[in-house]
């Protein structure tokens, strides 16, 4: 292998990695121009600090449903970077839980398994449940991209009607939904009327549950 073969590579990757950063910083200069709190841990954060973006469905999966090895392959689909960068469906978190949630699918754990100190969630073999305060609002951003973009449930549709339930949509919420709408000219029904995740009808989930 020459030297070329191996500069294209990382090459692309660096743009890569550029680009996504000039989108999560947009997103938070967009959404949060005055600063906010991270999802998971309810950390303050300020627009100009360091704060990471968390994509609530994974983008090699959601890659993989538009026909892509890898979501680097896929940036020129738009389809893709439309699902992608959907606004309804990023939030601002912690580096920490960035890392933790890679490669991770949402689910329920069981109370044996240990919650983190500071945020509340709990993560095992690749499995992911939110702290309860986060859960409606996870609920309610992937049955708004499944719903809108007709990407095959990361997890069960009983597992995410619970936790609309469990955790109704709050002031936070509907403020970051008028927010969004401002930029995106669309909102989450499922926000604007939490009753509607109960109307849809039960499909298998994509079956991935161990990536």
């Amino acid at each position: 292998m020459n030297k070329f073969s191996l500069i294209v590579p990382m090459a692309l990757f660096l743009v890569g990695q550029c680009l996504a950063g000039d989108q999560d910083e947009q997103f938070i200069q967009q959404l949060y121009p005055e600063g906010g709190k991270t999802l998971y841990c309810q950390e303050a954060f300020r627009a100009d600090g360091r704060v990471s973006v968390d994509n609530i469905y994974d983008d090699r999966r959601l890659a993989k449903h538009f026909g892509c090895r890898s979501s680097r392959l896929c940036r020129n689909n738009k389809d893709f970077t439309t699902a992608q960068q959907d606004r309804h469906g990023r939030f601002p978190v912690t580096t920490k839980v960035e890392l933790d949630r890679r490669r991770t699918l949402f689910g329920d754990l069981p109370d044996n398994i240990a919650a983190d100190a500071e945020c509340g969630y709990q993560q095992s073999f690749q499995v992911f449940e939110p702290p309860a305060h986060a859960k409606g609002d996870v609920a309610r951003a992937m049955l708004y991209l499944h719903d809108r973009y007709k990407l095959p449930l990361l997890g069960t549709l009983e597992m995410y009607q619970r936790w609309n339930e469990e955790d109704p949509v709050d002031e936070a919420e509907m403020l970051r939904n008028d927010e969004i709408e401002k930029f995106q000219g669309v909102r989450n029904p499922f926000i604007d009327d939490p009753g509607k995740a109960d109307t849809l009808k039960g499909s298998s989930p994509l079956n991935n549950q161990f990536p």
